[in-house]
Order: C-alpha cells, then sequence, then structure tokens
C-alpha cells in the first residue's frame, strides 16, 4: 500500500511540485499516521496527516486527513477536508487513486452532513457591539442568527462588550440541533445614577455657625456686663458731690469700670464673629478647620485656621 501510495504521489504532482525530500517525509509522515491511528493514538494520527497533507496536497493525502478528523470528532474541519478533495480539477495522466480518493471523499462529506450538530443562538437584549464568541472563534454579526454548524461535545459560548461578559455552555449530540438562549443585558452599560445636589447646609463653612455664634455671645455678654457696669455707676454716683466720690464708693466705681471694659470687649467679639460669619457665608466653602475661644478677665475672642 505504502508503494502505491508513493507512485500516486509522484503522478499527482502538480506545477509546484514538492522536493524529492519533502516527499520522502510526506511518505514518513503518512506511515507514521496510519500507526498511530491503528494503535488509538487520534491526535497524533491527526497531526502527522495534517503535516503530510500540507506537504502534497493531493486527493490521497486528503481523504486520510478526512478520515482522521472524524475520528479525532473535528466533524466540522473533516466535511470541508474532504468537500475540498471531492473537487478538485483530474489532472491529466494523474493516478487512478486519485479518482478513487475523490469519490470517497464525496460519499464521507455526503455520509456526515446530518451527524454534524447544530447549534441557535437566541441573544436577548443584545447591545450594539456586542461580540460572541463560539469555542472561542468569533462570530460574524451577519450569522448570528444562522443555525451554527459545531464538533459534537461540549461548546462554550460567550458575549463581550467593553471588559463585562455572559458566558453559557451546552452539550450537542451527534445530528442534535439545539437553541441556547442567552440574556445579554448585562452587557449594556450600567446607567449613571443622578448624583444628589449638595444641601445648603452641606455647603456651609463651619465658620458661619462659629463666627454668629461668637457674635450672638459676645452681644449676651456685653449686654449684660454693660448692664452692670450702669448700675454700678449708678449706685456709686448716689454718693458722689460734684464728682468728688467719699472711700465707700470706690470699689462699685472700680467694679463699675471692670464690667465696663468687658461690655466694650465683649462688643468688639461680637463684631467680629459676626464679620467672620458673614464673610464665610459669603464665601461659602466648607472647611475643616480647628477654631477655639479665648476669655480673659478684660478681654475675648476666637483663633483658629480661617
Amino acid at each position: 500500500m505504502a508503494v502505491v501510495l508513493a507512485l500516486s504521489l509522484v503522478a499527482g504532482a502538480a506545477a509546484a511540485e514538492p522536493t524529492p525530500q519533502e516527499k520522502e517525509t510526506a511518505r514518513k509522515l503518512v506511515k507514521a499516521g496510519r500507526a498511530k491511528k491503528q494503535a488509538g493514538d487520534a491526535k497524533g494520527a491527526l497531526d502527522d496527516f495534517k503535516a503530510a497533507h500540507s506537504i502534497m496536497g493531493v486527493p490521497t493525502t486528503g481523504i486520510e486527513l478526512g478520515k482522521a478528523q472524524i475520528e479525532a470528532k473535528q466533524w466540522v474541519e473533516a466535511r470541508d477536508t474532504l468537500l475540498a478533495v471531492s473537487r478538485t480539477s483530474p489532472a491529466p495522466g494523474e493516478s487512478p487513486l486519485f479518482a478513487k480518493a475523490r469519490a470517497e471523499a464525496k460519499a464521507l462529506a455526503k455520509e456526515l452532513e446530518p451527524k454534524i450538530p447544530q447549534l441557535t443562538l437566541d441573544l436577548e437584549h443584545a447591545p450594539a457591539g456586542a461580540r460572541v464568541l463560539v469555542n472561542g472563534v468569533e462570530v460574524p454579526a451577519a450569522a448570528l442568527a444562522a443555525p451554527l454548524a459545531q464538533n459534537p461535545g461540549r461548546v462554550s459560548v460567550r458575549a463581550t462588550l467593553d471588559g463585562r461578559e455572559v458566558k453559557a455552555e451546552v452539550e450537542l449530540a451527534e445530528g442534535q440541533s439545539r437553541t441556547l438562549s442567552l440574556d445579554l443585558a448585562k452587557l449594556a452599560a450600567p446607567e449613571k445614577k443622578p448624583q444628589p445636589r449638595p444641601s445648603a447646609a452641606a455647603g456651609t463653612s463651619p465658620w458661619v455657625y462659629v463666627g454668629f455664634g461668637v457674635a450672638g455671645a459676645g452681644v449676651l455678654v456685653g449686654s449684660v456686663s454693660g448692664g452692670v457696669a450702669l448700675s454700678k455707676a449708678s449706685a456709686a454716683k448716689e454718693d458722689c458731690v460734684d464728682d468728688r466720690c467719699p472711700p465707700s464708693t470706690h470699689d462699685d466705681i472700680d467694679s463699675g469700670r471692670t464690667w465696663g471694659t468687658v461690655s466694650t470687649v465683649s462688643f468688639i467679639v461680637a463684631a467680629v464673629g459676626a464679620g467672620v460669619g458673614g464673610y464665610a457665608l459669603w464665601s461659602s466653602k466648607p472647611e475643616k478647620s480647628r477654631v477655639e475661644a479665648w476669655v480673659a478677665p478684660a478681654s475675648a475672642g476666637v483663633r483658629g485656621k480661617f
């Protein structure tokens, strides 16, 4: 059989005829492929026949490759190979083995056709631009609605868009036609939720509250201390004649002056606080600040980062 194959390879040489070294390599590959096939090594046989056919490209190596692809459950690829072999044009003076290989390839392709499983994809809510891959091979958009020929076994389907993906798997048996439904709504970009507008309080600087708080406290302290100062002065004035005051009134006079100073300083602090609060309210620039208030016997105020 090996001698017959060698003769057929030589007889079927085309214009770009392989070199003698390439022909010898192809012979050895065919022989090794047959041995592996008999030993049950379908993958090893497939690799050898594929390499031999890539060198020779004749019907006899093509039929060997097609049969190996059938053994390896690569039925879609096998039918493509067999149809290509059956459609090769006869060459003048070619070996009768080539015609026999064409006839066998045509018969095998016809026999194989109804066995090839078909997968139909039912894609729901598919966004524009989504890519669909079946067993890692991208399906053209125009072919997504048509039944897809697949090899028997497990088939993986993956749809992607901008880093998001939806995946599914399905098992296909010989001659089976199945529909796989996929909801691709997850591929759509998530809707941007409107950001809540910050309230007036959220955008108000804490200095507004500090400033007006200090102003209120200053007015309160100034009013009270001023009242006390007036009361002390009035009490001392009752015992004074022509701006001459006896020693008994000196305590009231000193106390009145002290309370008067406190009142004056408090009103100054109130004015400063009102100015700070007003400016902060006008600028409306919230800021995390550290604020301290200080009070001394004759003065008071606020300090911090502004």
